[in-house]
């Protein structure tokens, strides 16, 4: 919820009283006179921390031209407030913004504005940010009411868009895998009951510290952002696949029951010894039969595939929906 930044601040008016003719050429001002002269009283209002730059030598630079102009530059760091909405994270577009405005005299004796005789601001060429790219920076003017009175403000507006490309090998890829690791299990033999298992508790604690692990790095806000969202629905396909070999169990168990029982029905009711090979050959057929409807095969068959598609359908929804209409 905040931003650094270092630059240069021009200031430039012009003090009549300061005006000479005695030669057509401007002079520079120690910086050690500044206290001898008459400076806006320029703040920042958003600011939490701010530096001025005194190596080797103090970063100012004061102009007198004859008419009486003054250029007042100075090299600025400062850290300031930026709320930043993160529903979208991290796939979100934030718009900084630095105040700047009197201090003391009120919009009636003390009036801002940007220079029209050039570009108001200027970024240095090539200027990058490690998580962020710069979109656009535009200026405008803003007006502040206190107690006091209202004072005039300018304002410049810094857009910026997250790269995704650190969340995307950090976070998405492996949670992406993690939930294609959990449907190894419904390759695997329902009878394996340790490979199972394991299989599925080892995705879900994997994908339970790797959410965690994403939320650390975030400030604590009220709002469901899109990174969580991933890691809930993750949790979710990761969590039922786990479960799914549950409900395979208990189907196959059910149906091992019933099996039971047709084979005690049918060792109380067999007949003559003759008819035995008829009769064997007939309760073949019936626990064929009775295997092709074991319920907990059918549902490993149909978890096979519907856990690929459900996914995919839910990225396809997901991407579009952050990446085109959030």
């Amino acid at each position: 919820m905040e931003f650094s930044t270092s630059f240069l601040l021009r200031q430039e008016w012009r003090d009549p009283r300061l005006t000479y003719d005695d030669f057509n050429s401007s002079i520079v001002i120690s910086e050690k006179r500044l206290n001898s002269l008459w400076v806006p009283d320029l703040y920042f209002p958003n600011s939490k921390r701010e530096s001025r730059h005194e190596i080797t030598i103090p970063n100012v630079l004061i102009r007198l031209s004859p008419d009486g102009t003054i250029l007042y530059s100075q090299r600025l760091s400062m850290t300031l407030e930026c709320t930043m909405d993160l529903i979208n994270f991290p796939m979100d577009k934030q718009t900084c913004n630095i105040d700047m405005e009197s201090y003391s005299y009120t919009s009636s004796d003390l009036y801002y504005e940007f220079t029209t005789e050039r570009s108001a601001v200027e970024s240095r060429p090539g200027v990058q940010i490690p998580d962020f790219q710069i979109t656009d920076i535009t200026v405008g003017k803003c007006q502040n009411k206190y107690v006091t009175g209202s004072y005039t403000c300018l304002r410049t507006d810094v857009s910026i868009k997250r790269e995704i490309g650190f969340y995307a090998t950090q976070t998405y890829i492996p949670s992406i895998l993690i939930v294609v690791l959990s449907w190894a299990s419904f390759w695997i033999d329902h009878e394996a009951v340790p490979a199972r298992i394991s299989v599925g508790l080892l995705t879900v604690l994997t994908i339970t510290t790797q959410s965690s692990g994403a939320r650390a790095q975030l400030p604590r806000v009220p709002n469901v952002k899109a990174i969580d969202v991933w890691m809930l629905a993750c949790l979710a396909f990761v969590f039922a696949a786990y479960t799914e070999y549950a409900v395979v169990t208990v189907l196959t168990r059910r149906h091992k029951k019933v099996l039971k029982q047709d084979d005690s029905i049918y060792k109380i009711s067999k007949g003559p010894s003759q008819n035995e090979a008829k009769n064997a050959q007939g309760k073949q057929e019936v626990r064929s039969s009775d295997y092709a409807k074991d319920a907990g095969i059918l549902v490993d068959n149909i978890s096979k595939y519907g856990f690929p598609i459900s996914f995919i359908i839910f990225n396809i929804v997901y991407w579009v929906y952050y990446l085109h209409l959030a």
